[in-house]
């Protein structure tokens, strides 16, 4: 290859970048759950909205454990008042975040961060479960709570044990043996200290497969499970899952409910859509052992908060509404303040990317300083804003085989320059949308 020959852009990422491939998402939204760490959310940097972080744990979790909150709401208002389209703000990699910081140690760590001493920590242990609506297959209360037992079952942090590993060996140690007969006695005798109205029976079987010693069990059993009966029998599923918590000494269980506004969707009838969340006030609210044990916490933005206010409403379920009056269970997403913040987002992702023997003194490279304050300015200051366009000028920028990204290789990049004929309407920047205001 001549010295003037153009490499490849993937050879130049990781030849002269020392970069594994683009580290930036190229969507942007967050796969719960998938392998791809770019878009799974997993590079979440907590310091980019630490106080909201900080603010969901008092309000959130605090008022769980301590106030008997039953449902809370993690907003995203957009960056225009009144803006319909509130999404990418990083609700769902928060939401995913916190419900890990509990899960590590039932919920110890994450109460001292609040300001309880280790002994008031440990007085009150909790988990997280985490699932969400979508307009495919989750599209009923009874659907999302499955996915909540699946997440319990499947998810894990690396090596670490899934949250009901975690949660069998507690039980073990309180039972003080191992064994599946004796741990699941223990579950039944629990079911036995119920008094008030309930699905019915749990699910025996997938309490034994929940006590099993084999970490696979309880995942192998769900899998055979059709669609329809995880529609149907969801809420059953969930009520066995905290029968076996509540054995394993948890008192409570923070349910993390992501694309609330999903049951919003123009795709979903308005009876069903009425349906639904009476069945979050008859499921949730009053039937146990999810009444005394479940905090939900859903996501929710303007477009959603329009169409399902009534409907809430009617169904005499706690205020969505992100008002003052309603502080204690609302915590709001901003936008991203400046481009310090975006630069605290796009290092984990270099961070990840960067193989181990590169010799890195500057986080942000290839990206220079004046490179992030230019991306952060031609965004929307969203977080999935700033990183898909990351991912577009890194790309663009190994292409043309630059050292480094400057601010003026990120206005190439994300510049649309047209020229304007008569009757034409020009492109706005790196939307290819039309720009009605000048025609």
């Amino acid at each position: 290859m001549s010295a003037n020959e153009s490499v490849p852009s993937v050879v130049w990422i990781r030849r002269e970048w020392h970069l594994r491939n683009n580290p930036f998402p190229a969507t942007g939204v967050a796969r719960i759950g998938g392998t791809d760490a770019r878009e799974n959310g997993l590079l979440y940097e907590p310091d980019v909205h630490a106080d909201q972080l900080r603010e969901s744990i008092e309000k959130f979790v605090l008022g769980m454990s301590f106030s008997g909150l039953k449902f809370g709401y993690l907003w995203s208002a957009g960056v225009i008042p009144g803006e319909s389209d509130a999404r990418g703000f990083g609700k769902s990699v928060l939401m995913q975040h916190l419900a890990g910081a509990i899960n590590a140690d039932f919920g110890s760590t994450v109460y001292q961060q609040a300001g309880l001493d280790e002994a008031d920590a440990r007085e009150i242990p909790i988990c997280s479960l985490f699932t969400g609506f979508d307009t495919a297959h989750v599209r009923t209360l009874g659907a999302a709570l499955f996915a909540a037992v699946e997440y319990a079952v499947k998810f894990r942090t690396g090596d670490g044990p899934s949250l009901v590993g975690q949660l069998r060996r507690r039980l073990a140690e309180r039972v003080g043996d191992s064994d599946v007969k004796e741990l699941t006695k223990a579950v039944a005798d629990t079911h036995r200290t119920l008094r008030g109205r309930t699905l019915g029976p749990p699910d025996d079987k997938l309490i034994v497969a929940l006590c099993d010693e084999a970490p696979n069990a309880a995942a192998d059993y769900l899998t055979k499970i059709s669609s329809v009966s995880r529609s149907r029998n969801g809420a059953l599923h969930m009520a066995s899952f905290l029968l076996f918590a509540a054995a394993a000494g948890i008192k409570h269980v923070l349910l993390c409910c992501d694309q609330l506004e999903d049951l919003a969707s123009t795709t979903t009838t308005k009876a069903k859509r009425d349906l639904e969340i009476e069945r979050f006030r008859d499921i949730i609210v009053e039937t146990l052992p999810m009444a005394d044990m479940v905090t939900l916490v859903a996501t929710m933005h303007p477009r959603a908060s329009m169409t399902m206010r009534s409907a809430w409403s009617l169904a005499d379920l706690p205020s969505f509404d992100l008002t003052p009056a309603n502080r204690l269970r609302t915590v709001e997403l901003p936008p991203l303040r400046d481009a310090i913040q975006a630069a605290q987002l796009l290092k984990p992702y270099l961070a990840a990317a960067t193989k181990e023997d590169a010799q890195r003194e500057d986080e942000l490279f290839p990206f220079t300083a004046d490179a992030v304050v230019c991306l952060f300015e031609r965004s929307a200051r969203k977080p999935r804003d700033v990183l898909r366009k990351a991912h577009v000028v890194l790309d663009a920028a190994a292409k043309r085989n630059l050292s480094r990204i400057t601010g003026q290789d990120v206005e190439a990049a994300l510049d649309v320059p047209v020229q304007r004929g008569p009757g034409q309407i020009e492109l706005t920047e790196s939307t290819g949308m039309p720009d009605w205001s000048r025609g």
